[in-house]
């Protein structure tokens, strides 16, 4: 990895890190808001990242693609919160939302990677 593509991934998970927090924050008044915030950073995440991804974004240099890809949706979604979560709930809670997480998480990412290559094309999506 080159200097310029280490600091926008740097710069990139900067911001998908303070942008995570501040889903965490927008929940943390909420019953189980670290749960809905974990899934909404997720779901958001999957999407954006597949849409970026689907729409291929050939107008940026490589460096910047892996600032947005890598950097950004890399910090804001996390496979640690969901261990977590997994271990510190209820076991029927768990699998459900593992279960939930997953599904809606590959409808997530099938959407955006759809609408991405949409409007690579220049497609309404």
């Amino acid at each position: 990895m080159r200097t310029r593509e280490l600091l926008t991934v740097s710069i990139g998970g900067a911001l998908g890190t303070l942008a995570r927090v501040g889903a965490l924050e927008a929940t943390e008044h909420y019953a189980h808001g670290s749960l809905i915030a974990t899934l909404a950073a997720n779901l958001v995440g999957a999407f954006g990242l597949a849409f970026v991804l689907g729409r291929g974004l050939p107008e940026f240099p490589e460096w910047v693609r892996s600032g947005i890809t890598i950097g950004f949706f890399g910090s804001y979604t996390t496979f640690s919160a969901i261990a977590l979560i997994t271990v510190t709930t209820p076991f029927v809670w768990a699998i459900g939302y593992l279960a939930l997480t997953l599904a809606t998480g590959a409808l997530a990412v099938l959407a955006g990677r759809s609408l991405g290559a949409r409007a690579g094309r220049g497609l309404a999506p």
